[in-house]
């Protein structure tokens, strides 16, 4: 019987595959590139990520614990950056597999919905708290 985790990974997997003929945005190859180089000097993966988004101009917004186990490594950060041609800064999740090996970088437009809405409502407190 799958558990909530595995279809909620499985979720993420169906929803982040990459569709044929879409290209990965310069700006996410050259932030997982810099993590990966990162991961080795930064053992806390926040860490990493912040210090890879630093010459892209991106703003770190939050980091959670991310797997399909209970005791899993996994973890994701919201990060809000300029890709794809599009000066607006816009959100984007790193992503860090159950063994802590892998990470990708995704749009947030291809992930579950309860992830995007949170990353979307956090970005509109922190505008809001910016306006005052």
């Amino acid at each position: 019987m799958p558990t909530p985790e595995n279809h909620l990974d499985a979720d993420v997997k169906a929803k982040s595959a990459p569709q044929k003929g879409a290209s990965m945005p310069v700006e996410f190859i050259e932030l997982g590139l810099a993590l990966e180089l990162l991961l080795d000097t930064h053992p806390v993966f926040a860490d990493a990520v912040k210090a890879a988004i630093l010459p892209l101009d991106g703003e770190f917004l939050f980091e959670l614990p991310y797997g399909s186990k209970p005791d899993s490594k996994g973890r994701v950060a919201a990060v809000r950056l300029a890709y794809a041609g599009n000066a607006t800064p816009r959100v984007a999740f790193v992503f860090l597999s159950d063994d802590a090996m892998d990470t990708k970088v995704e749009p947030a437009d291809g992930q579950v919905e309860h992830l995007r809405n949170f990353a979307e409502s956090f970005v509109s407190v922190l505008e809001k708290i910016g306006q005052h």
